[in-house]
């Protein structure tokens, strides 16, 4: 009898396991609008499902029956299919996804390494779509990210609620990814916002507040992630052209040319499946005449990604960049009158760059689908700059990934490996070979609880090595372990609250511990006793999603607190031989308290689409023992009409509001945007008596405001654009003894060939 029963379960084993091999559901997910293949992408039917591979590909067995077949990814709306399965027959299914119109959904994998929609993210996210960039003719990143709010680009270096203000050049508190690669120039920490390919990118994510978790040193203050677009099924070739035109001050005065400042900028992007080979190329020229007296930029960029599918399973990459050209400024104005588009003597700089990136890469899924990635970089940086200032150093960058998901308990692990070496050998460091090592390991808990809970967990192990000779034993080294943790809990329908504490630390670059140079008769200290940056960011946000009729976005409230010991500034120092000027210290503990604002809303009014971005942050950015820190109470001006001074960190606005809306009826598109910025309260004392810096900011105490207007057409084989910043011709000053541009006017055309 047992034999008989064991005979009939095997027949009946067998039988079914012949009817899902011979029968089922095979096809692909694809992009609705883009035709990108969705790799990863889920199909379920009923309590069985696969998801896509590399190529966007899937087949799943079936007995014969009728079935609903439910595809889903991160992003993207939903989408059921009913089918029919008959014995030896598979069911082709071509399924196309459009994205989510709830801008809840919106994916990103920034917060966590793995796709998670932005609602559900445990820490503050914010998202921008390359149509922004592509309306108001964005040729470099830092301008558009000075929409978002919460963000400030001040003098080219990223300030995420306050978490830093101005370090000349050095030493940046946000970490810059380029596809998950970290992308700050080797030596200095700093971004070089030209060498992103603006033509190409798909999405940007700015994560505010500590991130060294999971990315380390640099993410003290936060993350900007640029991700760039992949090839498409069919092939698309995009270029544009644009004119910028810089209009006269309003104070005639201050108006040095004859013949108007301009900017000439060209993009072309091709974007191409071969078979297995993913081909996007795309180039970029500018050619930049100032309007800031003998300065310019002209400059071309190309790159070259390709990905290569060896199975369904196994991918490579490399992608690669290489940027050329030459460029001159002034770092502080003459005065701040006439010669307020003029350059303080001995600040003109001239240079000749070139810079490339590769970016080697490997994606492996198993036979239980965990995610394997090896991504690596190699940096070339060579500035070619006069006054004794040229720099050069390589990059060397590897990292490993392991993704494992327990669908049955959704939990998430996330562990990694990562080294960096850089050497640099440059003018700015007395022609002296210097060298820096990071190893790092990690590993992150991403655990749903119930319904409506997340919680993430996660830890970080930081090794940093520096080699000079400015040691006394020739190196310097620390270590240091990290954590974070983090909660999302789901309210109600599409309220979501979230709170977070996790740890910042920043090792010290360089450039800021070995700089020796001189910039208009101040001089810039070296100083290799500089310690680490380290301490923590905590957060408590509600993010509240809402839709009446065709009126949909979100509102996001936060409260922040930061507390940071050991942190890092430019600050005044008179070496005791008559020389004064600026070094790198550690002014102590500081405290950093705020709250922010955001509103997102897409929605239809009768025939009009209309898109809202806006927000407002406030900080109250302090030093801890502040009267009791001569070297900083000695450096920090006063502020702006005060007879005292006022403990407030240097270089921060404490009011900051944005506002950017777009209307589009038909094929016209209007925009207009705001920006304005309290003032800049306290600067560097040394700062503020150089080139009548202190007379300027008396006169303007009051922080400034930008307008931005821009309106579009699409025609049937190209959109043409007009644009105007600086609408109403304001003085614009973010970083003190620097002027911004005049009003502008821009027209750009764009084709699809």
């Amino acid at each position: 009898m047992q034999a008989k029963f064991i005979l009939i379960l095997t027949i009946l084993l067998v039988g079914g396991n012949s009817f899902a091999q011979n029968s089922g559901i095979k096809g692909s997910v694809i992009d609705a609008y883009s035709k990108e293949f969705l790799i990863g992408a889920s199909i379920k039917v009923n309590d069985t499902g696969v998801i896509t591979d590399l190529n966007g590909q899937f087949d799943l067995g079936l007995a014969p029956g009728i079935y609903e077949v439910i595809t889903s990814y991160i992003g993207y709306s939903e989408k059921s299919i009913p089918i029919e399965v008959k014995s030896g027959q598979f069911v082709t299914l071509d399924i196309q996804l459009s994205l989510s119109s709830t801008l809840l959904d919106a994916a990103t994998v920034t917060g966590s390494r793995h796709e998670k929609s932005v609602a559900r993210s445990a820490v503050s996210i914010s998202v921008i779509k390359p149509r922004l960039a592509d309306n108001t003719n964005t040729t470099r990143i830092s301008t558009l990210l000075d929409k978002v709010p919460g963000v400030q680009i001040i003098d080219n270096q990223a300030n995420i609620r306050g978490g830093s203000g101005w370090s000349f050049g050095a030493g940046s508190r946000v970490l810059l990814l380029i596809d998950d690669v970290p992308a700050l120039q080797g030596d200095a920490g700093r971004p070089a916002w030209g060498d992103i390919p603006v033509e190409n990118i798909s999405q940007i994510e700015i994560l505010k507040g500590a991130a060294s978790t999971l990315y380390g040193s640099a993410a003290l203050n936060g993350i900007i992630n640029i991700r760039t677009g992949y090839a498409t099924s069919e092939p698309v070739t995009k270029a544009n052209i644009a004119y910028t035109y810089y209009d006269s001050p309003k104070d005639s005065a201050k108006k040095w040319w004859t013949s108007a400042p301009y900017k000439v900028n060209a993009g072309l992007l091709h974007k191409q499946k071969f078979g297995d080979l993913d081909l996007v190329a795309s180039a970029y020229y500018e050619d930049f005449k100032s309007y800031y007296i003998d300065a310019f930029e002209e400059k071309l960029r190309g790159s070259l990604n390709l990905k290569y599918r060896l199975t369904d399973k196994i991918s490579f990459g490399l992608n690669s960049m290489v940027n050329v050209g030459k460029a001159a400024d002034h770092f502080i104005w003459q005065n701040g009158g006439p010669g307020i588009y003029q350059g303080y003597n001995g600040t003109y700089s001239s240079r000749k760059f070139q810079r490339y990136y590769l970016d080697p890469q490997m994606t492996i899924f198993d036979k239980n689908d965990n995610r394997h990635k090896i991504i690596g970089r190699y940096y070339f940086i060579n500035n070619d700059n006069n006054n004794g200032q040229a720099n050069s150093s390589d990059t060397y960058y590897g990292e490993y990934q392991y993704l494992k998901s327990f669908d049955d308990i959704e939990l998430n692990i996330t562990v990694g490996a990562v080294g960096q070496f850089i050497t640099s050998d440059s003018e700015l460091l007395q022609d002296t070979t210097v060298g820096h090592k990071n190893l790092s390991q990690y590993i992150e808990f991403d655990k749903k609880i119930g319904d409506n809970l997340t919680a993430t967990f996660g830890l970080r192990h930081e090794y940093h090595v520096q080699t000079s000779e400015d040691f006394d034993d020739g190196k310097d080294s620390e270590s240091k372990l990290i954590s974070r943790a983090a909660l999302n809990y789901q309210l109600g329908q599409g309220t979501f609250l979230r709170t977070s504490w996790g740890q910042g630390y920043r090792f010290p670059t360089i450039v800021e511990r070995f700089i020796t140079t001189a910039v208009g008769g101040f001089f810039i200290f070296p100083n290799p006793e500089l310690k680490s940056e380290f301490g923590w960011s905590t957060e408590l946000g509600i993010k509240q999603g809402f839709r009446f009729g065709a009126f949909e976005g979100y509102a996001d409230v936060s409260v922040f607190w930061s507390q940071y010991s050991d942190m890092t500034e430019f600050t005044l120092l008179d070496d005791g031989m008559g020389s004064f000027g600026f070094q790198s210290q550690n002014v102590g503990e500081t405290d950093i308290k705020g709250f922010e604002f955001e509103f997102l809303s897409s929605s239809k009014i009768g025939k009009v689409d209309l898109n809202i971005i806006s927000g407002y942050t406030y900080i109250n950015p302090k030093y801890e023992n502040f009267t009791e820190n001569l070297n900083v109470f000695n450096s920090i001006s006063k502020p702006v009409g005060e007879d005292e001074k006022r403990n407030v960190l240097k270089y921060r606005n404490k009011h900051n509001f944005k506002i950017d809306i777009e209307a589009t009826y038909s094929k016209l598109s209007m925009g207009l945007a705001m920006n304005t910025s309290s003032a800049t309260e306290t600067i560097d004392e040394l700062l503020n008596v150089i080139g009548q810096i202190k007379f300027y900011r008396d006169a303007n105490p009051g922080g400034y405001k930008k307008f931005d207007a821009r309106m579009s057409y699409q025609f049937p084989f190209m959109k043409i654009s007009f644009l105007t910043e600086n609408l109403f011709n304001n003085e614009i000053v973010i970083r003190p003894g620097l002027l911004e541009a005049p009003r502008t006017f821009g027209m750009r055309c764009d084709f699809n060939l």
